[in-house]
């Protein structure tokens, strides 16, 4: 078998994930705080003399990175709908117990008051509101307060949103929900005051979007789509060459 099928096809595998990567990227344009991946390469082996060497392909690298950068602001208007501006996430209890990390802010009330994500995660550390609360605040340190209707005009003060941060947040694991989990990679979490200890400050009322430029990702799209298709040929040229040599033994 030709080395050069061979090569060829590690390029194809390669390309293949950066088109799935881009697939998802301009599937989430569209869903709150999603960070875009992107697909890095590294060359395998060389073979042959100093002055003569060869390479044998190409390949993901370990990890197929997530661009943190910060996606546009959007105000919603919803009490309970938070921002992080700048570094760091949400620390919240899912279902299964487990701690995990987001950007996406949109909470809400469940039935016993407490300040939950979409599918029932809690935000961590917890904050529970009085049944009868009228107005919600929660100013750019986190601090949440409350109107009530035992208390319609002294605000009340229930609890404090954190902001988490990790040393190396491109290695943290990315799980379903637009949710991270904690790694190695990624260092421990770091809780701290929003606007204290390199976190970010929160604001009220806002999400933040997709950070995926649909122009960037379909000029991504079509250059890995050429990539493919010339690769595809060199398996097709050696698959030839093949066939030419079987010939002539014949």
């Amino acid at each position: 078998m030709l080395p050069g099928m061979y090569t060829a096809a590690t390029a194809l595998d390669a390309f293949q994930t950066k088109l799935d990567a881009s697939a998802n990227n301009l599937a989430n344009v569209n869903t709150t705080s999603f960070k875009r991946s992107v697909v890095d390469f590294q060359d395998l082996i060389y073979d042959g003399p100093s002055n003569l060497q060869v390479g044998r392909g190409v390949r993901v690298s370990d990890i197929s990175l997530r661009d943190f950068n910060q996606g546009p602001s959007v105000l919603t208007g919803k009490d309970l709908d938070l921002l992080i501006e700048s570094k760091g996430f949400f620390a919240v209890k899912a279902i299964d117990g487990t701690t995990q990390y987001t950007r996406d802010g949109t909470f809400r009330r469940d039935s016993t008051g407490r300040m939950v994500t979409d599918d029932g995660s809690i935000l961590q550390p917890p904050i529970t509101f009085p049944l009868d609360t009228i107005a919600t605040t929660i100013d750019d340190t986190g601090v949440v307060s409350v109107l009530t209707g035992s208390s319609p005009t002294t605000p009340v003060i229930l609890g404090q949103v954190t902001v988490t941060r990790f040393t190396n947040p491109a290695g943290l694991r990315t799980e379903a929900n637009n949710r991270y989990s904690e790694t190695d990679a990624s260092g421990l979490p770091i809780t701290a005051v929003p606007g204290t200890n390199a976190a970010g400050v929160v604001r009220q009322r806002a999400l933040e979007q997709s950070n995926v430029d649909v122009t960037t990702e379909l000029t991504t799209l079509i250059a890995a789509q050429r990539a493919y298709g010339v690769n595809s040929r060199v398996v097709r040229a050696s698959d030839q060459l093949i066939s030419s040599a079987l010939d002539t033994i014949r």
